[in-house]
């Protein structure tokens, strides 16, 4: 499948709460880092994340932005969400999130996903105290700073391929 059609398949299938859909069109070992609910790779583990966003909030994504290249896509997009009741100190709440994603793609399917966001913009939207901003952002920084260390560079990043002298 070709990477805009799969990602655009996606999407779609996210929108619709599509889980096997979404799940159809990532590879098997993929990995799949969100900003609000951390690194999970493989299918089991991406239905369990699924299942969680669809539970804790009724999203959808649109994209304003495509660029592509030949195994990778980016898109800059927003997501309107309301915070469910699965959050209750947050429920009801109104988030629209400001993002740029990374797909990277192996034999016609997503093989790793990584999302760059404000999560600061987040927290604010549903109300975080000063102090609890300040607390959730740097365990948040910590995260990420730790995730990027063990991830490294991308699978698919050629620059980044040291089998060939």
């Amino acid at each position: 499948m070709q990477p805009r059609l799969c990602v655009e398949e996606f999407i779609a299938a996210y929108n619709a709460e599509d889980i096997s859909a979404a799940l159809a069109c990532l590879t098997g070992d993929a990995v799949y880092q969100d900003v609000t609910y951390g690194t999970h790779s493989g299918q089991a583990e991406l239905k369990k994340m699924f299942e969680r966003m669809f539970r804790e909030a009724d999203a959808r994504w649109i994209v304003h932005t495509w660029i592509a290249e030949a195994q990778r896509i980016a898109i800059e997009w927003t997501i309107d969400s309301q915070i469910t009741d699965a959050v209750p100190q947050s429920a009801g709440k109104q988030v629209r999130l400001f993002a740029m994603g990374l797909f990277e793609f192996r034999d016609g399917r997503i093989a790793g996903y990584r999302e760059y966001l404000d999560f600061g913009q987040v927290l604010l939207q549903l109300g975080a105290s000063q102090e609890s901003l300040h607390r959730a952002l740097s365990r948040h920084l910590a995260r990420t700073l730790q995730q990027r260390a063990l991830t490294g560079p991308s699978r698919n990043d050629p620059s980044q391929d040291h089998t060939h002298p």
